[in-house]
């Protein structure tokens, strides 16, 4: 297992809704350790497995959902 951690700053980011949908497109992908999303520092924090899952992978997740992520 080759962990890493990876942060987007996701500005549209608005409400508890928000939160749980972000949740949503991560938790189920397969490779993704630890979802952290914090609302107030509108920030996503995942830990993967990057020989299961990309960076890449994680960030259409997070727009699929309907959100801008940045680094």
């Amino acid at each position: 297992m080759d962990l890493k951690e990876v942060v987007w700053h996701t500005p549209d980011m608005e409400c508890e809704g928000c939160v749980r949908s972000i949740h949503r497109a991560l938790d189920d992908i397969h490779g993704v350790q630890q979802v952290e999303v914090d609302l107030l520092q509108k920030t996503v924090r995942v830990v993967f497995d990057s020989a299961r899952v990309g960076e890449a992978q994680l960030q259409q997740a997070i727009e699929a959902a309907g959100f801008t992520p940045s680094r």
